[in-house]
């Protein structure tokens, strides 16, 4: 449904403490009030979104509303009639077949309330999860990238959360360990490289890129820019305060700081913190900071508008980095990036391991739904793009689509300057305006774990994988069908995809090539990849715990 009949569910509403998924309807006098206002609700959501398009009626959505919409007025009719009735008969004829007649209308009175109350429920948390792999399982499309071509390094360590969920946050001191997240930093990225010590891992990456773009094997050089650019999606207007949701962690993302100031000898003015149509929090700005080293203080950070805060700054657009997209009905949209990623020479894309309510994950690609100009609005702001949502848009999107992750994944200014990929899974939310949740497949502890790749598809392929096979964060999201499948394999594919679409960002007429390789797993137990499992094509997942 509508975002904002999801935000004001919750107020009526019961959820599981560990997971959030909404389990019943909570009691108290407001209670009395909500089937009514559901109802109402429903059947204003139907009129308003079928009528100007009837196929929509097909939507999930719109055949939940019409259940509960049309029991509610079936509801009304009887409470309204059986007042009407009861009087007539009485008059006519005599109590006892008016008696009979109210019985009547409240048993369908009754039948109704039962067939929507759990209709409504089962709507929000009743999409059982029908994990369907078109291409199956350990079956490789596309081109591996990467010093290892493919490989994603995943670093688990349950000593980085600690959070009791009743105490504090789970970004506090005490919830999530700076120690710990260290050890990840460290530890994931020698295993991406395979490197020996951190320094070594950066130069190796610095060199690889530079390398691929032409420059020679090179390593950082003072006054080149690096962008991190950050998810802050949760995070729409500036007094917003940090609920229980998800977002990058201020621990985590301080260890990524401190590795390029100390260890790779980045300058703090050389780095820019960036989500140009959201709100950098001031808890990743208090952690950073304080790091004491004067480096820190130098750090940009760059959000939507900036508030009065030293080191903050307005996101501007590049009126000449022109993106093109592909729209359903073979149209082409035009969009700007950031000037801060025109001007950089390295970008590192911070996303988040986590379920997204239309688009089934927020990773590597909507990572940069962000960062993109809306130039008729004159805003930093994705609103066409949710055409490419997997339901609850106009244009569903399904398997041999067009897709606008090729675009924004492979966007020359986004895809040459993009040398590392990093998912921060220590706290996954169920979605981006919903907690954060255990995980049953871990023993119902928190994911905690750390994600790296050189390779941007392979690694949105393995944050799929690990999520689609956690319960608690795919019950109730109808976008785990299938159809996430489309977006991976136009990325893997982008020189031949299978929507036949020609992808040409830019608009120059040099079309994309391959961005990566994507697979599915063999199974959730084992975690097998193709290189796993001895094969020279495919994703490799090099996994550790700590």
């Amino acid at each position: 449904m509508n975002p904002f009949f999801e935000n004001m569910g919750n107020k009526f509403l019961k959820r599981c403490p560990k997971s959030g998924r909404i389990v019943g309807v909570k009691s108290g006098k407001y209670s009395k009030i909500l089937f009514p206002l559901i109802g109402i609700a429903a059947i204003i959501w139907f009129l308003v979104r079928v009528i100007p398009k009837p196929t929509r009626a097909e939507y999930p959505c719109q055949k939940a509303a019409v259940t509960i919409g049309g029991s509610f007025l079936l509801y009304l009719f009887g409470a309204i009639s059986s007042m009407v009735v009861y009087d007539q008969i009485r008059n006519k004829i005599n109590k006892k077949l008016a008696f009979a007649w109210i019985g009547g209308i409240a048993l369908l009175a009754t039948v109704g309330i039962g067939i929507a109350e759990p209709t409504f429920q089962n709507f929000i948390v009743g999409f059982k999860s029908n994990l369907i792999t078109p291409d199956g399982t350990n079956n490789p499309k596309g081109e591996a990238k990467g010093i290892f071509p493919g490989r994603v390094a995943w670093t688990q360590d349950f000593a980085a959360t600690n959070w009791d969920e009743k105490t504090g946050m789970w970004w506090d001191d005490k919830a999530t360990s700076q120690l710990e997240c260290d050890k990840m930093i460290s530890k994931t990225l020698q295993n991406l490289t395979g490197a020996k010590t951190d320094k070594e891992s950066w130069e190796k990456l610095f060199e690889y890129n530079n390398e691929m773009n032409g420059r020679g094997k090179k390593g950082y050089v003072k006054g080149e820019k690096i962008v991190v650019k950050l998810n802050m999606n949760a995070i729409h207007n500036i007094t917003d305060p940090w609920k229980n949701q998800g977002y990058p962690s201020p621990h985590m993302l301080n260890s990524l700081v401190r590795q390029l100031i100390e260890v790779a000898g980045v300058s703090g003015d050389d780095i820019i913190l960036t989500d140009p149509s959201r709100y950098i929090g001031e808890q990743i700005n208090d952690k950073i900071r304080n790091n004491g080293s004067p480096e820190y203080a130098k750090i940009t950070i760059e959000e939507r508008e900036a508030r009065p805060l030293p080191g903050y700054r307005t996101a501007k657009p590049d009126t000449t980095a022109e993106v093109w997209f592909n729209m359903p009905g073979d149209s082409l949209f035009k969009m700007y990036l950031p000037k801060s990623y025109s001007e950089a020479t390295y970008l590192i894309n911070y996303t988040l391991a986590r379920p997204h309510r239309v688009f089934g994950i927020t990773s590597v690609a909507k990572n940069h739904f962000g960062a993109v100009w809306h130039i008729q609005k004159s805003v930093f702001a994705p609103h066409p793009l949710h055409a490419f949502a997997l339901w609850d848009y106009e244009t569903p999107n399904k398997l041999n689509d067009p897709h606008s992750a090729p675009v924004l994944m492979g966007h020359k200014t986004i895809y040459n300057k993009s040398f590392l990929y990093l998912a921060d899974g220590l706290f996954t939310s169920i979605n981006q305006t919903l907690p954060v949740a255990k995980w049953s497949t871990f023993n119902d502890d928190w994911f905690s774990s750390l994600l790296m790749s050189q390779d941007p598809v392979a690694l949105e392929s393995v944050v799929y994988d690990f999520i689609a096979s956690e319960p608690n964060l795919i019950t109730g999201n109808p976008c785990f069908n299938g159809h996430q499948d489309n977006q991976f394999l136009e990325c893997a594919m982008a020189n031949n995809p299978p929507s036949g679409t020609k992808y040409d960002p830019e608009n120059d007429g040099t079309p994309l090539k391959s961005l990566g390789v994507h697979e599915h797993w063999n199974n959730a137990k084992d975690r097998k990849y193709s290189r796993n499992l001895g094969k020279k094509k495919g994703i490799e997942l090099i996994s550790a715990q700590l």
